[in-house]
C-alpha cells in the first residue's frame, strides 16, 4: 500500500457540496420553523424564506445533474456489491478496532459501494420526494389553489419524514467524515480538493492504464470468445470512423476487414485465443464508409481462472505517419507496447515493464523522477520539448517516428502517441504508447 496526494474533487464538485450542505441546513431551520417547534424568523418570513431556498436548491440541482451527466460523473453512483458486506462490517466494528479500510479511493472511484447506495437513493428517492411533495405543498397554499387536492396532511407528513431522513444523514455523513487521516482530512478535501489516499500500487496502477487507453490516441478494442466487439474507446471509433459505440458493440469483428483481408484477422484471433500476443502487427482496415486505413495492431488473450474469454489489445494509425513508405508498412516487426506517463514538467512519473524493456533499464525506480528529454539524443532533444509543450497545450500525437537513447548508450527508433492528461479545467502531463521500429533500416525513411 502507498499514501498519495490526489485531486479528487473538482471545483464544481466542491461548490455544489457545499451550496447544497447549506441549502439543507437553512432549509431545515426555516421548515421546523414553519411547524412550530420554535420561534426565529417569524411563521410568514419563515415560510417566505423557506420558498425561497427551495427554488435555490432546485436550480442547483438541475446544474448538477447536467454537471454529472456532461463530466461522466455520474458513473460514480452507479451501484455494486462488491465489498458491500465487508464496508459494512467496517463501520460497525472495523472502524473501532483501527482495521485497514476495505477500499480505496481514487479520482476514478470516490465511494464506496456503501456509499453508491446510500447517495444514489437520496438522489433517486429522498431529494425527489421532498421536492415533488414541497412544490404540492407550496401550491396548495399559493392563492386560488392551483393544485386542488383533499388535504395536505399526508403531505405534509411526507415532506417532514424526508426532512428527518436528510438530518439524519447528515449526522453520519458529518461523524464519518472525522474517520479519515486526521478529524478534519476530508473536510479539508472538500476545501481544497486534494486528499492524501490509501492506494494499492497494482490496483491503482491498472485503473490509471485504463483511463489512459480510453483517453489516448491509440484505439482500445476488446472481443468476446467469439470474436464480437465488447468496448471500444473514442480513438477507436475515430480511425473506424463510426460515431457512436452502439454501431459496434455486439458486431462481429468481420466487419472491420475486407474480404481479401479477413482471414489474417481470423487468424490473429485463433491464435490469440491459444495464449499467444501480438504487438505491433501491420493491418488494413475497412471504415465504416468503405474506406481503407492502416494501423498498427497489438491483442493479448483475457483470461479468467486459467481461461481465455476474449481478446483485447490497442491499434495506432499509420495513416497520419507521413515518413512511412510502403516498404516500411510491410517490414514493421513484431515488438512490445510501452506504456509511459509525464508530470507537467516532462518527468517520468510511471511506465510499464514494455517500455522499460525497449529503454533497456530493469526497475522503474531507475527512471522515475527522471526528465524525459533525458531519453533522447542530444540532437533530437529541442524536437521533444516543442511536441511535449503542444501536447501540453492540447493537442494530441499520433504515429510520430523518434529516436530513444538507451540505458547502454545505444539508440533506436519508434513510433509515438501523446496525448494530454486533463484533470478538471487543467492539463496536468501527457501520457501515450510507444511501438518498436529499431529493426528496421534507416534509409527506408522518407
Amino acid at each position: 500500500m502507498i499514501k498519495k496526494e490526489e485531486y479528487i474533487y473538482k471545483w464544481f464538485e466542491r461548490f455544489w457540496h457545499w451550496s447544497q450542505a447549506l441549502l439543507i441546513f437553512f432549509l431545515a431551520l426555516t421548515g421546523f420553523e414553519v411547524h412550530g417547534l420554535y420561534h426565529l424568523f417569524g411563521f410568514e418570513n419563515a415560510v417566505f424564506l423557506h420558498d425561497i431556498a427551495a427554488w435555490a436548491f432546485l436550480v442547483l440541482i438541475v446544474f448538477a445533474i447536467f454537471w454529472h451527466f456532461v463530466t461522466g460523473e455520474w458513473k460514480q453512483y452507479i451501484p455494486t456489491t462488491k465489498y458491500i458486506k465487508a464496508q459494512i462490517a467496517y463501520y460497525i466494528t472495523g472502524i473501532f478496532k483501527g482495521a485497514p479500510h476495505p477500499t480505496h479511493k481514487t479520482v476514478y472511484n470516490k465511494f464506496n459501494p456503501l456509499q453508491r447506495i446510500i447517495y444514489l437513493g437520496l438522489k433517486l428517492l429522498v431529494i425527489p420526494v421532498m421536492v415533488i411533495t414541497g412544490i404540492i405543498y407550496m401550491y396548495y397554499t399559493y392563492p386560488n389553489n392551483p393544485i386542488e387536492i383533499s388535504g395536505l396532511g399526508l403531505i405534509a407528513h411526507i415532506h417532514t419524514f424526508g426532512a428527518f431522513a436528510l438530518m439524519a444523514f447528515v449526522v453520519a455523513h458529518v461523524y464519518l467524515t472525522t474517520t479519515g487521516e486526521t478529524p478534519l482530512a476530508s473536510i479539508k478535501a472538500m476545501i481544497t480538493g486534494w486528499e492524501v489516499v490509501t492506494l494499492d500500487e497494482k490496483e491503482a496502477h491498472k485503473v490509471h492504464m485504463q483511463k489512459a487507453v480510453d483517453d489516448s490516441v491509440a484505439g482500445y478494442y476488446r472481443l468476446d470468445s467469439k470474436g464480437f466487439f465488447v468496448e471500444v474507446n473514442d480513438a477507436w471509433l475515430s480511425m473506424y470512423k463510426y460515431s457512436n459505440k452502439s454501431d459496434v458493440i455486439g458486431k462481429h469483428y468481420s466487419l472491420t476487414r475486407k474480404s481479401e483481408d479477413l482471414q489474417e484477422l481470423d487468424h490473429i484471433f485463433q491464435s490469440v485465443m491459444k495464449g499467444k500476443s501480438i504487438t505491433s502487427k501491420p493491418v488494413k482496415r475497412k471504415c465504416s464508409d468503405g474506406s481503407t486505413g492502416k494501423h498498427l495492431l497489438s491483442a493479448n488473450p483475457v483470461t479468467t481462472e486459467d481461461a481465455v474469454i476474449g481478446i483485447e489489445g490497442f491499434i495506432l494509425d499509420l495513416d497520419e505517419t507521413h515518413e512511412f513508405s510502403e516498404h516500411m508498412y510491410d517490414a514493421v516487426r513484431d515488438s512490445g507496447a510501452g506504456y509511459y506517463r509525464l508530470d507537467e514538467q516532462g518527468i517520468i512519473r510511471d511506465v510499464n515493464e514494455a517500455w522499460l524493456k525497449l529503454y533497456k533499464y530493469d526497475k522503474k525506480e531507475e527512471v522515475i523522477g527522471l526528465p524525459c528529454s533525458f531519453l533522447r539524443p542530444e540532437g533530437e532533444v529541442e524536437e521533444f520539448n516543442q511536441i511535449f509543450r503542444h501536447v501540453m497545450q492540447g493537442e494530441t500525437l499520433s504515429g510520430k517516428i523518434t529516436m530513444r537513447k538507451c540505458k547502454d548508450g545505444t539508440l533506436a527508433r519508434h513510433i509515438s502517441s501523446a496525448s494530454p492528461i486533463v484533470m478538471g479545467n487543467k492539463i496536468v502531463g501527457v501520457n501515450g504508447f510507444i511501438l518498436d521500429l529499431s529493426e528496421l533500416d534507416v534509409s527506408t525513411r522518407v
